[in-house]
C-alpha cells in the first residue's frame, strides 16, 4: 500500500487535511507514549518482535493482522478497522463515509 494507494496524491492530501494520519510500522522499537500509556517492543524471538501499540490496533480476532488501518475517535477507541490491502479508489469511499 506505501507504493500504491499511499502514493495517491488525493488520498494524501485527505489524510493530512481531514485527519491526523500517523504510519506505524509494527517492528518499531523506539517507546511511544500515546493516551497516557507508554508502548514498547516486545521481542518474540533473537531478531523478531512487535511493537505493543502496533499489537493493540492491528489486533483481529486475537491475531495480528498486515496491514492494518485503524481511524479512532476523539476519545482513542477504534470507530473502523480494516485488516487487509485496499485501493485508493476504496479508501477514498471509506474516508469520504468517517468524515
Amino acid at each position: 500500500m506505501q507504493n500504491t494507494t499511499f502514493k495517491n496524491d488525493s488520498i494524501i492530501h485527505k489524510l493530512n487535511t481531514e485527519f491526523y494520519f500517523i504510519e506505524l510500522n509494527a517492528e518499531e522499537k523506539s517507546h511511544i507514549t500515546f493516551a497516557n500509556h507508554t508502548f514498547k517492543f516486545k521481542p518474540t524471538g533473537t531478531i523478531t518482535g512487535i511493537h505493543e501499540l502496533a499489537e493493540q490496533l492491528a489486533t483481529v480476532d486475537n491475531k495480528v493482522v498486515y496491514p492494518t488501518l485503524c481511524f479512532l475517535n476523539v476519545d482513542y477507541e477504534i470507530v473502523f478497522q480494516y485488516n487487509q490491502f485496499i485501493n485508493s479508489k476504496d479508501l477514498q469511499i471509506i474516508l469520504k463515509r468517517l468524515k
